[in-house]
């Protein structure tokens, strides 16, 4: 195999790997695969965000005082409550 050859080779290989690198930046965290069922006090959650549009299920992920995460399901109510609370503030 050329000098050549094998640069043009070892150039693809590194333009794949930052392509994939780069499409895997956000991580898996930031979609959710199940919903914490019963309802969450407003006051004991600091942030939430949304899950990225790619995800297979929409989901909230609601950060707590002492940093623990749980996914939630936006259309719930008890869900939009704590949104809205933390959107007011």
């Amino acid at each position: 195999m050329s000098s050549c050859t094998l640069l043009l080779l070892l150039l693809g290989l590194s333009c794949l790997r930052s392509f994939t690198v780069a499409q895997n930046a956000n991580g898996a965290g930031l979609c959710c695969f199940e919903f914490h069922k019963s309802p969450f006090p407003a006051a004991n959650v600091v942030s939430y965000i949304e899950t990225r549009p790619d995800c297979t299920l929409p989901g909230v992920i609601l950060t707590t005082k002492r940093g623990y995460r749980m996914c939630a399901d936006p259309e719930v109510d008890w869900v939009q409550k704590v949104i809205k609370i933390k959107n007011s503030t």
